[in-house]
């Protein structure tokens, strides 16, 4: 409680003088997630089951991920260098050596022309609609098939840009979601964003996690209803001896200037543990309501309900979540 206390202010001395910082080369950033779930199956603060890659912990107050950040720019170079704290990354980096569990990211990249950009280090995941930032993300927790696809990634990524609507990236990998092990992979991205801002995103991998070679494909979609109204439907499929898939279909409503609703509808089956540490079959639904106290706080709430036939013995529902996230 007193870490997260002292991070949150932090945070927002550093958010204050952001702005006064963005014209120059180096550039000092930071960010942070408070939460608090309830249980109300189990009323005392517990660690929630290991299915969880985020928020893991319950009926207490915690920070899911606090990162402070160092970015420098010169011409085509640029670094970035950050590192984190909180539930997600004691729980997601957990096989990680002792130094990177903490490390967001570490990368060097070189715009080699203004349509050619490559980057090498420690990166956010190229695959999925999600990312490990909540600001980036529709709801607050995060799908299922968001927390058994990759959030970050280290090697050499190729992008190629050559107008606002395509982006094409290729990426030489150390694995699945590896830093120090090294496991040879290789990643696709296309992306097509339309005047419109209908997106169409296509994700691959490729690559031997030690008991057979993985593929793997992430899909999604947003379709923009109307001005206040837009939809997303995401589909991941994966192969490693068996297969597994998940789906996922989320409708985000605008009201007014300040408040977002979200429902999400979604479900995921590892019928041979591949992805998971055991069999499973869940679905989940979940609805949740946003609001932007500052142009930097948001403020969530989500309503979230689980139906698992197999695999998941600790899944409590329904469960309920707060949070405040703090910068962009």
């Amino acid at each position: 409680m007193k870490k997260l206390v002292l991070f949150l202010s932090i945070s927002f001395g550093i958010f204050g003088q952001e702005d006064s910082l963005s014209q120059k080369s180096l550039q000092l950033s930071a960010y942070a997630e408070g939460y608090y779930l309830l249980d109300p199956a189990d009323k005392l603060a517990h660690e929630r089951d290991p299915f969880f890659y985020n928020h893991g912990r319950a009926n207490q107050l915690d920070l899911n991920l606090g990162i402070l950040g160092l970015s420098w720019t010169k011409g085509p170079l640029s670094a970035q260098i950050s590192g984190m704290i909180g539930t997600y990354a004691r729980r997601n980096l957990a096989n990680e050596p002792s130094f990177w569990k903490n490390v967001f990211e570490l990368n060097v990249s070189y715009r080699l022309h203004p349509e050619w950009t490559i980057i090498a280090g420690v990166f956010p995941s190229h695959i999925g609609f999600e990312s490990a930032k909540n600001s980036q993300n529709w709801t607050l927790s995060r799908s299922l098939v968001a927390e058994y696809s990759p959030y970050y990634e280290s090697g050499l990524s190729l992008y190629f840009k050559p107008n606002t609507a395509w982006t094409f990236g290729l990426f030489g990998l150390r694995g699945w979601q590896h830093i120090q092990e090294f496991r040879p992979a290789l990643g696709t991205q296309i992306q097509f964003i339309s005047s419109k801002s209908w997106t169409w995103n296509s994700s691959g991998f490729i690559g031997n996690e030690g008991n057979g070679l993985r593929l793997f494909h992430d899909f999604y979609l947003v379709i923009p209803l109307s001005s206040k109204i837009k939809t997303v439907l995401i589909s991941d499929l994966g192969y490693q001896n068996e297969f597994w898939h998940g789906e996922a279909l989320m409708v985000q409503a605008q009201l007014g200037g300040h408040w977002k609703l979200t429902s999400r509808w979604e479900q995921f089956s590892d019928p041979k543990a591949i992805s998971m540490a055991q069999a499973t079959y869940v679905q989940s639904a979940s609805l949740g309501a946003d609001y932007k106290l500052f142009p930097k706080v948001l403020l969530r709430s989500e309503w979230k309900i689980y139906h698992s036939s197999t695999g998941v013995s600790n899944l409590h529902s329904p469960e309920y979540i707060f949070g405040v996230v703090l910068g962009k």
